[in-house]
């Protein structure tokens, strides 16, 4: 049987390995830090914009609930942040790997020697993250423990041109930057500084995933841990599929496909109110 392994991701990290780490904690540090810099711009000006437009002073802001703040950004407001914020997650890794490293960007895993195979064993990711968040999900649920993250999107029943809109974000856009940054550029470089060492590789797995559980968890303010831990788990499923395979491909299927069935149920609650008395 043909094997998903390429060389490329067993080629070691050039340099020494302590400079190899430091350069990666702050290029983490570098995408994190600009992604929230630029969620407070983004949320400032959108929110400013819609003021002025609507004659709203700083008394009357600070009066508005969550939902009212929320429909004040908007989806245009929230596209454009999940746009800049992919984009500065895909900028750090490529400058680290292109310009500094002189690498090319197949260590990266942009690169799909099989696009049909690597889509279907995406396929297969997804379908395993998917149980994997379900089962998990149900978990947290029956133990009266619920995440927001969904309330704090600008989502809204009836809005289908937004919700669309949103989705090309949350479907396409994310899982972009995310598999980039999280499997390519963290996990892909741990691997190689792990070589055959298993110890060396089970970091390389947990380090990467509880980064990405970190920083999905900014996303909600309420039952944290039930969005940290299935999103620890899903990170460990994406960095196998992409160290079977080397390629981005499998992950960024894998994503998406995660990405579109949670969002469509969700979807379905927002339009359906009585069908999802919770949302």
């Amino acid at each position: 049987m043909e094997t998903l392994h390429p060389p490329a991701p067993r080629l070691p990290l050039p340099g020494a390995p302590r400079a190899a780490i430091g350069a990666l904690v702050a290029d983490l540090l570098i995408a994190i830090g600009m992604a929230l810099i630029l969620s407070v711009a983004v949320v400032g000006v959108m929110i400013g914009l819609r003021a002025a437009q609507t004659g709203l002073d700083v008394n009357a802001l600070g009066q508005l609930n969550p939902q009212e703040i929320t429909r004040l950004i908007g989806v245009d407001g929230m596209l454009t942040l999940l746009l800049l914020q992919n984009l500065v997650f895909i900028g750090v890794a490529v400058i680290r790997v292109r310009a500094l490293r002189r690498e090319p960007l197949a260590v990266l895993g942009f690169s799909a020697p099989q696009p049909l195979r690597l889509a279907l064993f995406g396929v297969g990711l997804g379908v395993l993250a998917l149980f994997v968040n379900g089962i998990v999900g149900m978990i947290f649920v029956s133990a009266g423990i619920r995440q927001n993250q969904a309330a704090l999107y600008p989502l809204f029943p009836g809005d289908y041109l937004g919700q669309a809109l949103f989705f090309v974000g949350a479907a396409i856009l994310a899982p972009i930057g995310e598999e980039v940054l999280f499997r390519g550029y963290l996990f892909g470089s741990l691997r190689r500084l792990a070589g055959d060492s298993r110890a060396g590789i089970v970091i390389a797995y947990g380090v990467s995933a509880l980064v990405f559980a970190l920083a999905h968890s900014l996303a909600a303010s309420e039952g944290v841990i039930a969005l940290l831990v299935p999103s620890f788990l899903i990170g460990l499923v994406f960095a196998w599929g992409f160290d079977r395979s080397g390629s981005l491909l499998p992950g960024i299927v894998a994503h998406a496909l995660n990405n579109s069935i949670a969002f469509a149920a969700l979807l379905t609650c927002i339009n359906n109110p009585g069908v999802c008395p919770q949302v």
